[in-house]
């Protein structure tokens, strides 16, 4: 019976331990996913400085390469993101543009009404949106100007990082911002749609206008259509852009991993201590049974 015992105890105590384990995962994950990428984008910020103050870089040529980039980009529909690479072969001049620090960060992107800040790679491949977002080669690059339109996309709901997971959260009016070498643009969300993934022609550049389309996966959890999040350029006014409040927990019930760890933990406490109390009273009702059962039988030798 004591061996029993103890191998019960054991069973629960690993089961309680792979629970656990389970329960923090992704708010471990997405806590080392936000600090990798704030490094990336620290290390970002400081390069594009330190190329800045000893003149290591012509940030002209930079923006003149890519607006050349731009200008010479064919009329095409776009692929979807998710489905299909953007392209076939690596394209060498596509990925020299804007590659500043030589790893294929292209800048990164800030929404804070869903406190979201987040590097920008080139290229949607799988590689890429595991870890950050990506930039949908064959739109424009992402340095503003008329008759422009980048689509940057990232995934939703990956248990290891929340990239746009509350992407859904946004609505006209709402702004979000692009860090680009020595520069920051800054767009008004003024149309959001769901598509179907082969319906591509919303993501096409429109005559005279500066436009940045988000692109993410919908609904939540199915995927099987598109979320497209467009905004176009305006002015950028630092004090209004800090001006969103952080949220404690997340902004939605998908991204709010602390709050997660914290009920999953009062729910196993809950459980553990009523567990203890059913089991003291089980105890306790059998030390009570074999004094009663003296009793009577003390009653039954005295009677005549």
């Amino acid at each position: 019976m004591k061996f029993k015992f103890k191998k019960s105890t054991l069973f629960v105590g690993v089961l309680f331990i792979a629970g656990l384990s389970l329960l923090l995962y992704p708010f471990v994950a997405n806590q080392w996913n936000s600090y990798r990428q704030s490094k990336l984008i620290s290390s970002y910020d400081d390069t594009v400085a330190q190329m800045e103050s000893q003149g290591e870089v012509d940030y002209n040529a930079q923006w003149s390469q890519a607006e050349s980039y731009n200008q010479a980009l064919l009329p095409s529909i776009l692929p979807d993101s998710f489905a299909v690479a953007a392209a076939s072969e690596e394209n060498s001049e596509y990925m020299s543009c804007l590659n500043l620090t030589g790893d294929g960060m292209m800048g990164y992107i800030e929404i804070a009404k869903i406190n979201v800040k987040i590097p920008i790679f080139h290229t949607t491949e799988e590689e890429v949106l595991q870890k950050a977002a990506g930039h949908l080669e064959g739109s424009s690059l992402p340095i503003g100007g008329t008759s422009s339109h980048s689509v940057i996309s990232a995934h939703r709901g990956l248990p290891s990082a929340a990239l746009f997971t509350d992407l859904d959260k946004l609505v006209e009016g709402d702004h979000f911002l692009l860090h680009i070498l020595d520069d920051n643009l800054c767009y008004q969300v003024d149309k959001i749609t769901e598509v179907e993934p082969e319906q591509t022609s919303a993501l096409a550049v429109e005559e005279g206008q500066d436009l940045v389309t988000l692109l993410t996966c919908t609904p939540y959890g199915v995927n099987s259509h598109r979320l497209l999040v467009r905004g176009h350029r305006v002015d950028y006014v630092e004090a209004d852009m800090e001006a969103v409040p952080m949220a404690l927990f997340g902004v939605s019930a998908h991204t709010s991993y602390l709050l997660w760890v914290i009920v999953g933990l009062s729910i196993t406490g809950a459980c553990i201590l009523l567990l203890y109390r059913l089991e003291k009273k089980r105890k306790a009702k059998l030390a009570v049974v074999p004094e009663t059962t003296d009793d009577t039988d003390k009653a039954e030798e005295t009677k005549p």
